[in-house]
């Protein structure tokens, strides 16, 4: 497995001078993401433009783009995912300046920045975040629908409870 270089960013710069960091990250030097992955090959391009909102908060847009393979959860092969998460960031200095926001905006994500941001282990999360949670090919579904449609129904056996109740009533069960 390969280490990324250590890349930090000083996210309230980045914002201020509307800079742009770009690159590939290995999959197979994002340990968490791989772990998800039925084989860690290629890489997570990336783009970050920092940018000021229309209420001068400090934020980024991030756009994040892989091709990656999972494992179908229905038939056990591969399946190629095209991961692309757009998202818009704004940024905090604190948990406690955090803690204070309301959620109102869904298209936003707050989050508290630094001014040494390890970018790696963000652009990981962000990655995780758009996996789906029961990877399966589409054609899985019919093929399913159709073994349980071509199955025999199940033998008519004696509800349990029926001869419960003939016990009790002090019968003896048929």
């Amino acid at each position: 497995m390969r280490s990324p270089k250590p890349l930090t960013v000083d996210v309230f710069d980045l914002a201020r001078e509307r800079g742009v960091i770009e690159g590939d990250l290995p999959l197979d030097a994002l340990p968490r993401l791989a772990s998800s992955l039925l084989r860690a090959d290629g890489a997570l391009h990336f783009r970050i433009r920092g940018e000021i909102d229309a209420q001068s908060h400090p934020g980024a847009e991030l756009h994040l783009r892989a091709d990656l393979v999972l494992q179908c959860q229905r038939c056990s092969n591969e399946i190629r995912y095209p991961l692309r998460r757009d998202v818009h960031f704004r940024f905090v200095g604190s948990d406690e300046e955090l803690a204070a926001i309301p959620i109102v905006d869904d298209e936003v994500e707050i989050i508290v920045g630094s001014r040494s941001m390890a970018v790696a282990p963000w652009l990981e999360d962000e990655a995780i975040l758009s996996l789906p949670v029961v990877p399966r090919h589409e054609g899985c579904r019919a093929l399913v629908a159709s073994e349980v449609a071509d199955e025999e129904p199940a033998p008519d056996r004696p509800n349990p409870f029926a001869a419960l109740a003939a016990l009790k009533a002090g019968r003896k069960p048929s």
